[in-house]
């Protein structure tokens, strides 16, 4: 992986991690700055090869820890989602839409 794609997906962490307070939005388990990196996932909601430019952007990630993780990407999968883990659902637990990710990540190639 290429330096800048490094940067890229650090630089999404960092930005989903700390809009979230380093908490899972789903069970609400609280990580930390120094820790986060370990125990929490940046999930990306819609798929990051359905995304112009990868999707790296705040408005298409979610803290989810392991477990949640797991049950968030179901729908990637093909299978079943369980509540509350469907794309609209995540979306509106940050206050955002697919249309506002798939524009914030068109920007990222400006």
């Amino acid at each position: 992986m290429s330096q800048r794609k490094k940067q890229i997906r650090q630089k999404f962490r960092n930005a989903v991690f700390a809009r979230d307070a380093f908490t899972c939005r789903m069970c609400g388990f609280v990580s930390s700055p120094e820790s986060a990196e370990n125990e929490l996932d940046a999930h990306h909601i819609t798929d990051r090869n359905e995304m112009p430019n990868g999707g790296y952007v705040a408005e298409n990630g979610i803290s989810l820890c392991e477990s949640c993780h797991e049950k968030a990407e179901a729908f990637h999968r093909g299978d079943p989602v369980p509540p509350g883990f469907a794309p609209a659902e995540l979306y509106g637990l940050i206050d955002s839409s697919e249309e506002e990710a798939r524009a914030a990540s068109g920007r990222l190639g400006d």
